[in-house]
């Protein structure tokens, strides 16, 4: 496997955080793909501004198309990778952003949009090997994206790349 890296990360929320509505592997969180399984529904005011939590650069973005909103699916999708490609994120239930093209690139703390409900969801993967030929492993640090609620700061997230569990700090 390939070595350890960390990645700094931060509140997708500049304010108005209402706390978790949800995390990976609860609720409606729990079947395949990574971005639904482990998905965290992070609680706030609708149309509260979203920040990218990390740096990385677009894989898929899907615009904001409200005819096709469903009550489960609803907003744009954007999906990133860090510049590693060893870990992403996938982002949804936002709308009102810049269009992005894919490989662009978005720095932690750059503006997405704002929320279209009450909630963003946000889903974290490891890429464990890298792409193209990596294994997806969804990543679980709900608890520790809580702990950031309307705080300026940072968590280092760093992965083993061996499938086991972040060591965040």
């Amino acid at each position: 496997m390939g070595a350890p890296f960390t990645i700094d990360m931060s509140s997708p929320f500049h304010s108005g955080w209402k706390g978790g509505l949800g995390g990976p592997k609860s609720g409606t969180h729990l079947a395949p793909p990574w971005y639904n399984q482990f998905g965290m529904d992070l609680g706030v005011a609708e149309g509260t501004e979203v920040f990218a939590a990390f740096t990385g650069y677009v894989t898929k973005f899907e615009p904001h198309t409200p005819s096709s909103d469903t009550s489960k699916e609803y907003g744009a999708k954007l999906f990133m990778r860090s510049d590693n490609d060893l870990m992403g994120g996938y982002y949804t239930h936002f709308t009102g952003g810049p269009t992005f093209s894919i490989k662009q690139k978005i720095e932690k703390g750059d503006r997405l949009g704002r929320t279209l409900r009450d909630h963003l969801h946000l889903a974290l993967v490891e890429i464990v090997g890298g792409v193209p030929a990596g294994t997806y492993t969804g990543v679980d640090i709900y608890k520790h994206f809580l702990a950031l609620q309307d705080r300026v700061g940072k968590i280092s997230v760093t992965f083993h790349q061996d499938g086991s569990p972040p060591v965040v700090t």
